[in-house]
């Protein structure tokens, strides 16, 4: 079974709005599932209640007005060249 990797964001680094499991906005804001539990409860606990298995798009969007929009940061390092040995 192959594995494919859920595209959270698109290309321009803008979240997609869409149903949404609790793993999968843990995974968009990079923490546990345990630690987006607690944020929810406690920023946005009227979002919180979930009546299936994922939340729905208001819920998300409730969530992500409440906890803030999650970023992707690329760090770009710049390469020295290096020195050939002679």
């Amino acid at each position: 079974m192959q594995k494919t990797e859920k595209k959270f964001f698109d290309e321009q680094g803008n979240m997609l709005i869409r149903p949404y499991r609790l793993m999968d906005l843990a995974a968009i804001y990079d923490v546990s599932t345990r630690t987006i539990r607690r944020w929810i409860d406690s920023k946005a606990p009227e979002h919180g209640n979930k009546t299936q298995r994922y939340f729905t798009i208001d819920q998300v969007k409730g969530i992500i007005t409440a906890l803030g929009m999650p970023q992707k940061i690329s760090l770009v390092v710049p390469m020295q060249p290096l020195k050939q040995a002679v």
